[in-house]
Formats: C-alpha cells, sequence, structure tokens
C-alpha cells in the first residue's frame, strides 16, 4: 500500500507519551483558567438574575422541572450574562475584530435546552457570531474498572455535568482565502476565541457544581479542538484522537480533516477509510471525575492496546483555491481520478 505517512510510529514510546498525556489534561488549564477563576471569585454575589434571587440548590431547577424561565440556565438574566461577557474580557476580544456591538439573543422556551446566539448589530442570521446549546445530563457512560475497582460505576456514582450540545464560533464578515482554507461544514471562518470561551464555559459550569463539561463533537476537526481540554469517555476513541492528533501536527488539521471527509485517510491495519464516529468527550472539574481518566488503570491499559495509526493516500493532498475553497489535488498518476469533493 503507497504511504504518505504514519500516525504513530513506535508503540510503546507512544504508550508513554498518551498516558502522560491523560495525566496532563487532567491537571490542565487553558491560559485562562487563572484569570477567569479570580475575576469568578471576585464576582461571587454579582447579582447573576434580572429579578430572582435563586438559592444555590435552585440552580438548574428549570431545566429539570420542565417548567420554562426567564433565566440562561436558570441563573443568569441576559443583562447579567453580557456584564459577565464584559468582565471576562470576551467583548473586549471581539472589538479587536472590528465587532463592537454585540447582541444577545437567549432562546428559552424549551425547558430542557437553552440556546444563547450573539449577533453583530442586528439580529438576523448574517451576522450570527456564536450560537451554544446547553442542556443538563448525568455522567451515564460506565466506564471500564469504574473509579476504584474492577466493577463498573454504582448509579450513585454518576456526576451531573453540563451538556454542551452545540457550539457554533464564526465572524460572518470575514472570508476564507488561500492560506486560511475552510474545514468540513465551515461557512466563514472562526474567530480565534474558542480556547475562551470553552474556559468561560467550565467557569459557568463550576458555578452551577457541575461536576463536568460533556459534548459529541459532530466532526473530527471539532474533536481534535476539544482533544485539548476533553477527554474521550471511551479509551479506544481517545486512542484514536491521540494518534490523529500526530498526524495533524506533522500534516495539518486541513489535511487530516478533508482526508477523513473524502475517504483518503485510512486505517493503516485494514486499508479501510477512517470514519469518525461521534462520541462523547468530557472535561472534569472535580477530583472523582479526574479518577475516572488518571486513575483508572484498565481505561489506560484498554488505550494502550489499542495503538491505531493512519495512512493518507501518497500523491493525493488538500490544495486551498484563492477563495479559501478546498479540492482534492493529485501531485502524481497514481490516482488518475477525476476532481471531485
Amino acid at each position: 500500500m503507497d504511504r504518505l505517512f504514519r500516525g504513530c510510529g513506535s508503540l510503546n514510546v507512544h504508550s508513554e507519551t498518551d498516558r502522560k498525556y491523560i495525566d496532563r489534561t487532567n491537571l490542565k488549564r487553558s491560559r485562562y483558567h487563572r484569570k477567569f477563576a479570580r475575576i469568578s471569585r471576585k464576582l461571587r454575589d454579582y447579582p447573576r438574575g434580572r429579578s430572582s434571587q435563586l438559592g444555590e440548590w435552585d440552580l438548574f431547577e428549570d431545566l429539570t422541572s420542565g417548567s420554562s424561565s426567564s433565566l440562561f440556565l436558570g441563573v443568569y438574566g441576559d443583562l447579567a450574562i453580557m456584564d459577565l461577557l464584559g468582565e471576562y474580557g470576551l467583548l473586549d476580544a471581539l472589538a479587536e475584530q472590528g465587532i463592537g456591538h454585540p447582541l444577545l439573543d437567549l432562546e428559552l422556551s424549551d425547558a430542557y435546552r437553552h440556546i444563547l446566539r450573539l449577533y453583530d448589530g442586528e439580529i438576523t442570521p448574517g451576522r450570527l457570531l456564536a450560537e451554544l446549546v446547553f442542556r443538563r445530563t448525568l455522567l451515564s457512560r460506565t466506564l471500564p474498572g469504574g473509579i476504584h475497582s474492577d466493577e463498573p460505576v454504582a448509579e450513585n456514582n454518576r456526576h451531573p455535568c453540563l451538556h454542551l450540545e452545540w457550539i457554533l464560533l464564526q465572524n460572518p464578515h470575514r472570508r476564507f482565502d488561500g492560506d486560511h482554507p475552510a474545514l468540513p461544514q465551515q461557512e466563514h471562518p472562526g474567530l480565534a476565541l474558542g480556547g475562551m470561551v470553552l474556559s468561560l464555559i467550565a467557569q459557568m459550569a463550576r458555578v452551577l457544581r457541575m461536576s463536568g463539561v460533556v459534548t459529541v463533537p459532530a466532526n473530527l476537526h471539532s474533536a481534535l479542538f476539544f482533544l485539548r481540554y476533553y477527554l474521550a469517555l471511551s479509551p479506544g476513541i481517545q486512542a484514536e484522537l491521540l494518534a490523529l492528533k500526530r498526524v495533524a501536527k506533522r500534516f495539518g488539521r486541513a489535511e487530516v480533516a478533508w482526508g477523513e471527509q473524502w475517504g483518503d485517510l485510512l486505517e493503516h491495519d485494514t486499508g479501510r477509510p477512517y470514519r469518525w464516529r461521534p462520541s462523547e468527550m468530557v472535561q472534569p472539574l472535580n477530583d472523582e471525575l479526574h479518577a475516572w481518566f488518571k486513575g483508572n488503570e484498565r481505561y489506560m491499559r484498554e488505550m494502550e492496546r489499542s495503538q491505531p495509526r493512519f495512512i493518507i493516500r501518497k500523491g493525493v493532498r488538500v490544495r486551498s483555491l484563492a477563495d479559501g475553497q478546498v479540492v482534492r489535488d493529485y501531485k502524481t498518476q497514481r490516482f488518475p481520478r477525476k476532481l471531485v469533493a
């Protein structure tokens, strides 16, 4: 089989590296963590709601009782959200990109799912900057080996988590170009604020006394982004993502993302095209949930035993056109196929 590269090399070297990665991820803090934690302490008594004073045990009540609420996540009023975005520096970061009049729109009609949207100057689809969808969930997936033993995690050990169902961050005023190609499913370039926003979400989850934040990335490039802060609940999926992360580091995220879309990213052992299977990923926010990964030898062993490897068809690469659209580019005559996307 023609090979352009491998996703991982020596089995033993990467097994040890991946184990250390799990340890670091559990303790990892984004560059915003300390700043945001300091602001959160300062704002501990901040009036989050516009008119309702909720006690600490009322958090998320509206998302579980089936009743609608005028407060986002049962806690935050719309004016309070904008004040907090200002305190955390997000509004300044948007202003640096020429976005000076962000408008907030909350969709709270569904008692179990709350949606936050941010627009630039006018609430219209063409000016959408951000869209985030949340609900509350119990971490129901039992990890192999549980937390401290070889038994599955007991019902009373499951943890309440904030579920990030959907996240979109984009700058509708920018366009892709030859140096900044589109990734699959992207309509506009991003805001380059992903780390800041995920740190904000983690702070929100801590305020809500959640054990962690759970998400299910819909595509591979999103999963690789979340891998900076999140861990896959499946040890096999975690091993796949770590191998693909090494591939993307060497050859670029666009090469891997489009290779997966086009069927050019292959499993080394079978030669079959690799397809991302949307899977749960979690950012642990307490010690017990950290132990699901760091203290779970069975999880570690299964991850190390997987050790997948990937290849991309030789002679095929991603080529970005002047307008940022992406096509297959065949550099050799080995694949005399039509240029299709």
